[in-house]
This record gives structure tokens, C-alpha cells and sequence, in this order.
């Protein structure tokens, strides 16, 4: 019988662990260990007008960053408009455009190569990883409707 009262653990990043990784991306020092992996993603609430900053994986492509989410965060939303954000990749700032969608078929390779390049994401994800270790394309198409696929277009 289950256990009405029992809740699902939150897939959200405790607010002080947002606040103390952004701390750290923030110093030059430690930033230069970690900030090839994070970014510090900066945008304006749609409704609320707030500054919003937050860390998060990314891959660099060119002139667009690549970053992924899970659905059941909201942040994402305020991207339905394509709002001018800025990131702070590897200790420098950089302005551009973002946009988001809901993961489908069509970013499948996009994903895997993004996972590929970040193991631990993969595993946060719950990717299973083949003998090589790189992402089963197979466990990777199953996450895509569950999240969520950021670009953001470099000024």
C-alpha cells in the first residue's frame, strides 16, 4: 500500500546551492576550475520584471550556447519571446538571444553530443551510458519530452 503522505524528492537545486555556485563562477579563481563546465545565465522575469541569474551546463557551438533543462522547471518559460539574456561563459560576459523548446526527435544528436561532453550530466539525467561510455542514443530519446533545449544566439 502506498504511503499517502509520502512526497517525490524535488528535482530542483537547492536556492543555496544555485546562490553559492554562482558565488563561485563569480571568482576568478575558482571560476577558471569550473566555469568551462557552468555558465551564469541571466535574464529578465517576464511578468515579474526581476533579474533572474542562474548556473547551468552549457556547450559552446560557434556564435550559440547550448544548454538543457528539465520541463518541470519554470525559469525556461520566460524564454517564449526570444528575451535578450546574458551569460557569463569561462569568466567573460557575453550577450545574446534566447530561445526554448520542449526536446523532440530533432535534437537528438544535439543532445547526445552535449551529453557526451558532459558525463556528469548524462548521469544526472539518468543516461545510460554504453560499454565506450558515451550516451545511449536509445535512453537519450526518451528523456527529450522531459526536458528542455535552450539556445541562446551570441550578439
Amino acid at each position: 500500500m502506498a504511503d499517502s503522505n509520502r512526497t517525490e524528492p524535488s528535482s530542483k537545486p537547492p536556492a543555496v546551492l544555485n546562490a553559492m555556485m554562482t558565488l563561485f563562477l563569480k571568482t576568478p579563481l575558482i571560476q577558471n576550475a569550473i566555469g568551462k563546465q557552468l555558465a551564469l545565465l541571466s535574464f529578465t522575469g517576464h511578468r515579474s520584471g526581476k533579474l533572474y541569474t542562474i548556473p547551468i551546463s552549457y556547450q559552446r557551438r560557434g556564435d550559440s550556447v547550448f544548454m538543457m533543462t528539465k520541463k518541470s522547471r519554470s525559469w525556461w518559460r520566460n524564454f517564449a519571446d526570444q528575451p535578450a539574456v546574458e551569460l557569463r561563459l569561462a569568466g567573460k560576459v557575453v550577450s545574446g538571444t534566447a530561445e526554448a523548446h520542449v526536446g523532440s526527435e530533432q535534437d537528438l544528436a544535439e543532445v547526445v553530443d552535449f551529453l557526451t561532453s558532459r558525463p556528469r550530466d548524462a548521469k544526472a539525467y539518468g543516461v545510460v551510458a554504453l560499454t565506450d561510455g558515451s550516451p545511449d542514443p536509445e535512453s537519450v530519446r526518451g528523456l527529450l519530452p522531459g526536458n528542455v533545449i535552450v539556445r541562446v544566439e551570441l550578439d
